[in-house]
């Protein structure tokens, strides 16, 4: 397996917090009470200047993102693949984004009792190299469910006996 780039992994959290806030019309005050952690803390620890910010540690940094409800999955892709969309495709995107993570995450817990009953496979036949040729085949199937809900969303839109 390999070990990520300290860069990769690395990246500043509280901008996505606090815009994450800002979406759902939330305070620190709100968020306080959700997390138990303190308002003061939270100050601290959100601070709009990195440099006066405290040291967020790992069970902070879940209550918050679970406060907001997210998890650390989901904050790690949408820092990655928010990284230059504005707020309006951010709000788009989010519901896509978060969908996908949640398929990543469960995925594995669902494929190892399949591999195993496959019989004789220990999932050393799977390659990593695989992982570009399903990401096409996935986002290909879901591109042609989306068009099959338009196409069957106009044609009932242009029956004539139909009526709300």
């Amino acid at each position: 397996m390999e070990v990520a780039d300290s860069d990769e992994l690395g990246g500043d959290y509280v901008p996505l917090i606090l815009t994450t806030m800002a979406e759902m019309k939330d305070t620190q005050r709100k968020l306080a009470v959700r997390t138990g952690i303190s308002k003061s803390r939270l100050g601290a620890l959100l601070h709009g200047d990195p440099g006066k910010r405290s040291t967020m540690t790992l069970p902070e940094f879940e209550r918050i993102l679970h406060a907001l409800d997210m998890n650390l999955v989901h904050a790690y892709v949408c820092l990655k693949a928010f990284k230059d969309l504005d707020a309006y495709h951010r709000r788009c995107y989010s519901g896509v984004v978060f969908m996908l993570c949640d398929i990543c995450v469960g995925a594995p817990q669902k494929m190892i009792p399949v591999l195993e009953a496959l019989g004789g496979i220990d999932g050393t036949e799977v390659r990593h190299s695989w992982s570009p040729a399903f990401q096409n085949s996935f986002i290909k199937k879901v591109a042609e469910e989306i068009e099959a809900i338009h196409e069957r969303r106009d044609r009932l839109s242009k029956l004539d006996d139909f009526h709300l």
